[in-house]
C-alpha cells in the first residue's frame, strides 16, 4: 500500500479490508465512538482545507487525537498565502518543520502532484475538485460490509447529483475493485448529464 492516500484506485482489496479491518479493531464496545490509543505521540498532523468542511474536518482531528497526534489545524484565513504565498511554498515551511502528515482539501486536482514534491510528508485526499473523495468511499464501504457477509454480488443504487458528486468517482472506483453484481444510478436528468454521455 502507498505511504499516502490519494485515490481508491491506488488500493487493492486486500488493502481495502485491511484498512476496513483495522477501522473495526477501534470500535467502541458499543460501537457507538472509537477508543482512544495513543499510537503516534510523536507525528505532527497539519489539516489544510482550502474549502468549507464540517464532518470530513471534525472527524480527521478527532482521529488524530484519538491516536495521540499532534493535530495543527491550519488556518488558510490568517496564514501567509492571503498575502500571495503559493499552498507549495506552505508545504515546504511545513515539511522542513518536521510536519508528518498533510489531510488536504482543495477545490482542484493538485493532491498527487504535491504527493510526488514532498516525499518527507504524507497525505491524505480529503476531497480534491469534482474528482475524489477516497476516505468518505472507504467509509462507504465499511458501513456496507457491517451488513452484507461479502462484497460480491450486491445490487447497488447511487442516488442523487451524480455529476458533481465526488464521492460517486471514488466510490466506483472502490466497488470496481472489490467486486459487484449490479450498479443502478438514480438522480435528476439535470444532475446526470454527464454520466448519461459516458
Amino acid at each position: 500500500m502507498s505511504k499516502n492516500l490519494i485515490n481508491v484506485s491506488e488500493l487493492s482489496k486486500k488493502d481495502i479490508l485491511d484498512l476496513i479491518e483495522l477501522a473495526n479493531n477501534f470500535k467502541s464496545e458499543d460501537c457507538l465512538d472509537y477508543r482512544n490509543e495513543n499510537l503516534f505521540p510523536d507525528k505532527k498532523i497539519v489539516s489544510i482545507f482550502c474549502e468549507p468542511s464540517t464532518r470530513t474536518k471534525l472527524s480527521f482531528e478527532i482521529a488524530a487525537h484519538n491516536l495521540g497526534a499532534k493535530f495543527i489545524d491550519f488556518d488558510l484565513a490568517n496564514s501567509s498565502m492571503q498575502k500571495g504565498e503559493t499552498l507549495e511554498d506552505t508545504l515546504d515551511a511545513m515539511e522542513m518543520m518536521g510536519v508528518d502528515l498533510c489531510i488536504l482539501r482543495h477545490t482542484e486536482s493538485v493532491i498527487h502532484d504535491f504527493a510526488k514534491n514532498f516525499t518527507n510528508m504524507q497525505f491524505i485526499n480529503a476531497g480534491e475538485g469534482s474528482i475524489s473523495h477516497p476516505t468518505q468511499s472507504l467509509i462507504d464501504l465499511m458501513t456496507i460490509s457491517e451488513s452484507k457477509e461479502k462484497f460480491e454480488n450486491l445490487k447497488i443504487t447511487i442516488v442523487g447529483d451524480l455529476d458533481h458528486s465526488r464521492v460517486v468517482n471514488s466510490f466506483l472506483e472502490a466497488i470496481q475493485i472489490m467486486d459487484f453484481k449490479s450498479i443502478t444510478f438514480c438522480g435528476h436528468p439535470d444532475l446526470c448529464k454527464n454520466l448519461i454521455k459516458r
